[in-house]
């Protein structure tokens, strides 16, 4: 890459202090473990990475779990489906909600697995690439 490119990955989740989603606890992992991957694979030579972690309240549990890349949510950038899961998160806002899930070709995450993550983050960059 010619210069420096700017990615911004946003991850948004609910947050309700000490009670964590596992969902999106692992997503957040997952994103982090593909970050720092990359990093050390050198694809990410040239870019500046800046990760924002979005907390949301209870009424925006519809929101929970997404990651946007560069403003562009993941199922966009990779052209799925986001589905919602029922009975999600009622430990965290006193009644179930719906929460997101992301589905492939085949399966359907309820967190963002690494390899998702990563397509997203690779296909963004390859379309900076030719900018």
């Amino acid at each position: 890459m010619n210069g420096t490119t700017r990615l911004i990955i946003e991850w948004r989740h609910l947050d309700q202090g000490e009670i964590l989603c596992g969902r999106c606890t692992d997503t957040g992992t997952n994103l982090l473990n593909v970050i720092v991957q990359m990093g050390r694979e050198g694809l990410l030579d040239g870019v500046e990475v800046e990760v924002k972690n979005t907390l949301l309240p209870p009424e925006k549990v519809h929101e929970s779990n997404i990651v946007l890349i560069d403003g562009i949510p993941l199922e966009k950038i990779l052209n799925r489906d986001v589905t919602f899961a029922e009975q999600c998160c009622p430990d965290l806002i006193g009644k179930p909600a719906p929460c997101r899930v992301v589905t492939t070709e085949r399966d359907v995450f309820e967190a963002v697995p690494e390899g998702v993550l990563r397509r997203a983050i690779m296909k963004v960059l390859e379309q900076e690439k030719r900018r």
